[in-house]
């Protein structure tokens, strides 16, 4: 029986002289099919997700310790928009937009450009018609569309002031 001191020195020199007898099964071991699929699989296995919804902690969902995120110069969420308002006190005032008097011939454009889109879509449903009925909603798209544009001013009648560069949200 060997004794336990030379053990390890043992071991090490068994282990290398079992490397260099068995050289050629190792490395064709090494080369094997399966061993490469073994590798891509650990390759893969090491991109897998290293961070789990396990590692995080309570306070990454929900504000119970000291502030951090991307708001973090106010310590306030986007749902305190109104402390925050009041707080500064910005005197903000919502848009209240209005719609106003529809002329009578923009009104007609409208009715007509839409009708020729619905045409459109009917002609397709119903075969037999679709020559008269193409016709007749291209005719109406084209009016409508057409006249949409005429009438067309643009943007310059809603500012009010030198300062308003016509910006709008």
């Amino acid at each position: 029986m060997p004794d336990d001191e030379n053990k390890p020195a043992d071991l090490d020199a068994a282990w290398a002289a079992f490397e260099t007898e068995h050289q050629d099964d190792l490395s064709d071991v090494a080369a094997s099919r399966n061993a490469k699929r073994f590798e891509k699989h650990a390759q893969r296995k090491e991109k897998e997700a290293l961070l789990s919804v396990d590692d995080l902690t309570a306070d990454s969902f929900a504000k119970s310790g000291p502030a951090r995120g991307p708001r973090d110069f106010t310590g306030s969420s986007w749902l305190d928009t109104d402390d925050v308002m009041d707080r500064y006190g910005d005197d903000f005032v919502p848009p209240n937009p209005k719609i106003g008097h529809v002329g009578g011939a923009k009104l007609l454009f409208w009715i007509l450009l839409v009708a020729g889109i619905l045409g459109v879509i009917v002609s397709v449903f119903l075969p037999a018609y679709t020559g008269v009925l193409g016709v007749i909603a291209g005719i109406c798209i084209i009016i409508g569309g057409a006249g949409l544009l005429a009438r067309h001013r643009g943007f310059n009648e809603t500012r009010t002031d030198y300062f308003d560069d016509g910006a709008r949200v």
